[in-house]
């Protein structure tokens, strides 16, 4: 991967389902911040996993970290003044290097979330494995929780009291991974479910029931994570939510698979996966509480403003979400009529729910701009 020639956005887009929807929820101040953070996360995980040996794979994590050092140097030294790539021995690291020359992350996280990375690796070479429920939770907050964190700080915040709700959000992100991808961790030799040292030799029930357990951790987590939404900025919020609700759905979709994730990788329905979306994003929409503030200044009506709009986006995207659904249920009816009075009548309503779902989505991104 060449980060000096590829575009973060496509690495997300490629990547994530779910992030790259939730992502398109952001606010353009946050946005092109968030998918650099999560290519530069991308190219650390891949370190590991697309390595050809693991002592290929710790001298990518070795020079992952020593750019972290040196820009951490650099920035003290001249401060957010441009870097150009000399120096780097990364090519992703182009990637985190605007955020950290900015201040816009603390680098100690993204130092720990290579410790999780290094941990990958004692688990692929029989140095360490998870045993129990808190060796399963340390592993997660380094690979996921510290991305949590970072991402509250790209966000501009910065109350203490928000950090163990980004923690949250992150570790049942990626319990929610791991319950989904055992079939394919044990194809790279390894496992993260507690007491199960090896899936291959292990039985279906006690597999099943290790996953269900991890699910459970996760929904507990992802219910810390909701009550912590409050914390972040007004339009940051939707798009969180959004990206709980998708991931949180994986988890929902593997219990009603009776936690069979050995027959191969869940993936949510598109149709579901786009009602939840829809829900999320319309849920908590209409914020009255925190945009009727009695306070006139300029700061409050700039947010005042900014909500609205934001409302206002959220309704013309709801309803292009729908009508995107609609056409979707009208091809389907097309394809598989009831009776032969429908004829053409079902493509002719789908056609014009496309039109207005194209249309309805455009007044959404021109009320977000």
């Amino acid at each position: 991967m060449n980060a000096s020639n590829a575009n973060a956005a496509d690495v997300l887009q490629k990547n994530s389902r779910s992030f790259s929807i939730a992502a398109r929820f952001l606010p353009k101040r946050v946005r092109h911040k968030v998918t650099q953070l999560y290519a530069w996360c991308r190219a650390v995980d891949d370190a590991v996993d697309h390595a050809e040996s693991q002592i290929a794979a710790r001298e990518e994590l070795d020079r992952l970290e020593q750019d972290l050092r040196y820009l951490t140097d650099l920035r003290c030294q001249s401060g957010d003044q441009g870097f150009g790539d000399v120096g780097l021995q990364h090519p992703a690291s182009n990637w985190i290097a605007p955020l950290i020359l900015a201040g816009d992350i603390a680098v100690c996280d993204a130092v720990d979330l290579i410790a999780g990375m290094r941990m990958d690796l004692d688990i692929d070479g029989g140095h360490w494995s998870i045993d129990r429920e808190q060796e399963l939770l340390h592993y997660c907050y380094h690979a996921a929780g510290t991305v949590g964190l970072m991402m509250t700080q790209i966000m501009g915040v910065r109350d203490p009291a928000a950090r163990s709700h980004a923690v949250a959000l992150g570790v049942a992100m990626q319990l929610t991974n791991i319950a989904r991808d055992v079939r394919e961790d044990a194809d790279r030799g390894r496992c993260y479910l507690p007491g199960i040292a090896s899936v291959n030799d292990a039985s279906d029930s006690s597999i099943r029931q290790a996953v269900h357990k991890t699910l459970m951790l996760a929904e507990r987590r992802y219910q810390t994570a909701e009550a912590g939404l409050k914390f972040l900025p007004i339009d940051c919020r939707r798009a969180i939510r959004v990206a709980l609700a998708a991931y949180r759905e994986i988890g929902r979709e593997l219990m009603r698979r009776d936690c069979d994730v050995m027959a191969g990788r869940t993936v949510v329905p598109k149709l579901r996966l786009l009602s939840v979306v829809s829900q999320a994003a319309f849920s908590g929409a209409f914020p009255m509480s925190e945009v009727s503030n009695p306070s006139v200044d300029s700061t409050s009506v700039s947010q005042t403003t900014s909500s609205i709009s934001q409302c206002k986006s959220a309704v013309w995207l709801g309803l292009s979400l729908t009508a995107f659904m609609a056409t979707a249920l009208f091809v389907m009816v097309y394809m598989n009529p009831k009776s032969d009075v429908y004829s053409t009548l079902p493509l002719l309503y789908a056609t014009g729910s496309l039109v207005f779902a194209v249309a309805a989505n455009r007044v959404s991104v021109r009320y977000e701009n």
